[in-house]
């Protein structure tokens, strides 16, 4: 009687675990059209690629960087360099799988958190005033630097596109003065959000010698030239931080949900990269697109982009997937070999693997 009922419990128990676990795998998947998981992350290194965590300074902020060296990298060589960034409310994880397959390909590959994301420090601000107003010692210009014990205030999850678009060009300045990589060949990559920063920072940046980026959103052809409007709650926000010093702040985020502040909505709605890409002048540019986008127009974004561009261009799309997609699986295989392949062609390193075909490209 005994072997039967414990059969039967056995049984019972293997089946709620299964049951448990579909419950909670399921959410998980669905989950993954709008976002990255750790196990979307998990890459191996080839044969020979060394890594090393390193901090570069924006604007006196310490910033997390990890540069990817391939196979036979000497500091007395001459190697090109690629910065990579994240998109919207990403960090360093989900993007180091690219310069690993970068360095695989002959590249050095940083890959870098923005401030007050991931690795990196805080924004950083004094607490209080230095002086109140209306005391009779005023703050003296002539003393620039004064070391003193005081109250700060540091706020993580700050979201404010140029502010991104100067952490991409310090790294790029620190990855110039890494010994053995090539400062007169830098490209840079970014993805999703960040394909918006790739177009700003060359834009600005005459150091940056080819782009390269995946499912980017770049404002789009239709971001009107004119100043946004700063009405409503927008305004509100502007003139309480103003005056106080604090604003308020809204969740976002995909595969996390963060807190950022108000003030992103505004600084977004004024980032309008499309706009910059008449200055990006001649220098080679690449979109990796996703067939099924689905959280803007590919043809507003990317493909109107190729008609504006005047230099080398090409614009891959990957058939089947969506936004998230890209990342994972066979079209991550796709995107990161066409990237490692632009670069190496355009900064002067002959192609070294056949890239896989990836459907339709211009």
């Amino acid at each position: 009687m005994n072997r039967p009922n414990n059969l039967f419990l056995l049984l019972l128990l293997c089946c709620l675990s299964l049951f448990s676990v579909a419950q909670e795998t399921k959410p998980a998947e669905k989950q993954r059209k709008t976002g990255l998981w750790p196990a979307d992350w998990v890459y191996q290194l080839a044969e020979g690629v060394t890594t090393r965590e390193i901090t570069f300074y924006s604007d006196g902020i310490a910033c997390y960087g990890k540069i990817f060296f391939p196979k036979g990298f000497s500091a007395t060589g001459k190697t090109p360099g690629i910065v990579l960034g994240q998109g919207w409310a990403g960090n360093h994880f989900s993007i180091e799988k690219y310069a690993a397959r970068f360095a695989e390909r002959g590249l050095v590959a940083m890959v870098i958190d923005y401030r007050g994301w991931g690795s990196s420090d805080p924004f950083i601000a004094q607490a209080q005033p230095t002086v109140s107003r209306g005391e009779k010692e005023p703050v003296r210009d002539d003393k620039r630097y004064t070391e003193a014990k005081t109250d700060v205030t540091t706020k993580r999850t700050r979201l404010i596109p140029l502010k991104q678009v100067e952490d991409y060009r310090n790294a790029i300045s620190y990855l110039q003065g890494e010994p053995g990589v090539d400062p007169d060949r830098i490209g840079i990559w970014g993805s999703s959000f960040a394909g918006g920063n790739t177009v700003v920072t060359a834009a600005l940046d005459a150091r940056v010698k080819a782009i390269a980026m995946q499912v980017p959103a770049i404002s789009g052809k239709n971001a009107a030239p004119a100043p946004v409007p700063l009405t409503g709650r927008a305004l509100e926000d502007a003139i309480a931080r103003a005056r106080t010093g604090k604003g308020d702040e809204f969740e976002t985020g995909f595969s996390y949900r963060r807190m950022v502040d108000v003030e992103t909505n505004q600084m977004v709605a004024e980032y309008r990269p499309f706009h910059y890409l008449k200055a990006v002048g001649n220098r080679p540019v690449m979109f990796i697109v996703a067939e099924k986008e689905e959280l803007f127009r590919n043809a507003d974004n990317a493909g109107a982009a190729m008609e504006v561009l005047t230099g080398p261009k090409k614009l891959v799309t990957v058939a089947g997937i969506t936004h998230f997609e890209m990342y994972i699986n066979e079209a991550f295989e796709i995107s990161s070999n066409a990237a490692a392949a632009w670069f190496r062609e355009h900064l002067g390193l002959e192609p070294k693997v056949e890239v896989k075909s990836a459907g339709n490209e211009k």
